[in-house]
């Protein structure tokens, strides 16, 4: 495999259409993985994973990665960067660890670091953003040990089993990057 961004314990490589596989298409319909995305509320079939990766890969405004392990090559999970804004040098940010045996070993904080040090440095991103739910807790506090900022909340904004939930937005800065 091509890695692109090597870490400690992780690399970043371009996501192939070979990733669409049962194991990925598993991650995107766990209600535990996906409790804090805009995905998962519809069941997906592995076409849809399919035509998701095409329709990525193929835009001028998404760099899309697979998370892997460097032990094994396993593909973990996918991180994004997508609709830039060149005149104003801001990007947004996903990130999805599907595999949850990865989860609370630090991988996140790892690939996040990652990620942003390619937005800064490589692709001249002034300011990254991204959008978090108030119910992954977990989420919130990895973005806050990197450096993000809260810096809005649209309240009660999303709906998850039965029950409203605030949506905050959260931006860093290259010098705010920890």
């Amino acid at each position: 495999m091509n890695r692109f961004i090597e870490g400690n314990t992780i690399y970043l490589r371009a996501i192939e259409a070979t990733d669409a596989t049962e194991r990925y298409l598993a991650w995107i319909n766990d209600e535990e993985v996906t409790r804090g995305l805009a995905s998962g509320v519809y069941p997906s079939t592995l076409d849809d994973l399919k035509k998701y990766i095409q329709s990525t890969t193929s835009s001028k405004n998404a760099v899309m990665f697979a998370i892997c392990d460097k032990s094994n090559d396993l593909h973990i999970g996918n991180i994004k960067v997508d609709n830039f804004d060149w005149v104003s040098r801001t990007c947004e940010l996903g990130v999805l660890l599907g595999d949850r045996s990865y989860w609370g070993k630090g991988i996140g904080t790892e690939v996040m670091r990652l990620t942003l040090q390619y937005a800064f440095e490589q692709l001249n991103i002034r300011k990254v953003m991204l959008a978090v739910y108030a119910n992954n807790p977990a989420a919130i506090k990895l973005y806050e040990k990197v450096g993000f900022v809260k810096e809005g909340c649209l309240r009660q904004q999303i709906h998850y089993k039965g029950e409203y939930i605030d949506k905050y937005y959260m931006g860093i800065f290259s010098n705010e990057l920890q």
